[in-house]
């Protein structure tokens, strides 16, 4: 089934430790782009999570958010750099002794000073790291049915505007037996115009086979309905966004040969609606995966 490349899905878990929530976002795009955001401690953590959520996104631009919440009062605040704190105390106390300033007015800046707070280094165990790649599961999931659902959505819409195609295709060939009279009719005058002792027979019937075939528009409507059928025959596929984009090509190139070739003002106006069809059908095919 086809799936939307845009999409949203979340997730919490609840353990001892943490509660961690993930949300899944995606947007339209050629190709795999994961932007990824994590807590700053779980910094090491990044290659394996997003290597695993390649796997999971295949294609679009995704930002994958993971907060966490942690429980305990030692998770929750970043511990004080004891010997750095030291050294600019002693520091201070240097500088209000030498100008006689009092330490009261710089004191105050001292906790914005750099490199104060050391950050804690990340105490995961392995059940831990399980426990975020299932958060990361269980997101995705949300995340893919929500997909699942658009897809069903753009499915029945591409249905209708590949079936549109194909009954302007009926129509154009409902025209057919007008566009051969007004050709025999136009050459036919043509004929009348010519004196018949300068006509070069043989030449005159190559002429004429040669205009015909050039006009013959039988191939190209075989091949746009082959091409439509294979379009309806890849909706039901996973991941057919790009083969579907380049089927719908395929059908635009029968369709521009039809008009080209069509030398009749009927014709000309389906292929109009035709191509509009297929417009609309590239334009829901960019938003497949």
């Amino acid at each position: 089934m086809l799936r939307s490349m845009t999409g949203y899905g979340q997730a919490e878990t609840d353990t001892e430790k943490f509660v961690i929530r993930v949300e899944f976002k995606s947007l339209n795009n050629k190709f795999l782009e994961v932007n990824l955001r994590m807590p700053k401690p779980w910094q090491s953590l990044e290659h394996e999570l997003r290597k695993e959520i390649n796997k999971l996104v295949e294609r679009g631009s995704c930002l994958v958010s993971i907060q966490v919440q942690f429980k305990r009062s030692d998770d929750k605040v970043v511990p004080l750099n004891k010997d750095v704190a030291q050294f600019y105390i002693n520091e201070l106390k240097g500088i209000c002794e030498a100008t006689g300033i009092s330490s009261q007015h710089i004191s105050a800046g001292l906790l914005q000073l750099p490199n104060l707070f050391q950050p804690t280094e990340d105490n995961l165990e392995e059940e831990d790291i399980k426990i975020i790649l299932g958060a990361i599961h269980k997101a995705f999931e949300s995340f893919e049915q929500f997909r699942l659902k658009e897809g069903e959505m753009l499915t029945g819409e591409l249905v209708k505007m590949t079936d549109s195609i194909l009954r302007l295709l009926s129509e154009i060939e409902g025209l057919e037996p007008e566009r051969m009279d007004t050709i025999k009719g136009r050459i036919a005058q043509d004929l009348n115009q010519l004196k018949e002792e300068s006509l070069d027979k043989n030449r005159f019937e190559q002429e004429l086979i040669y205009y015909i075939e050039k006009l013959d528009i039988s191939e190209e409507k075989s091949r746009l309905k082959q091409h439509c059928k294979y379009f309806l025959d890849t909706l039901p596929l996973k991941s057919a966004g790009k083969k579907l984009g380049f089927i719908a090509q395929e059908m635009g190139r029968e369709i521009n040969t039809i008009g080209s070739k069509a030398n009749h003002f009927k014709i000309q106006q389906k292929v109009v609606e035709m191509k509009d069809e297929l417009e609309k059908i590239k334009e829901q095919v960019n938003n497949i995966v």
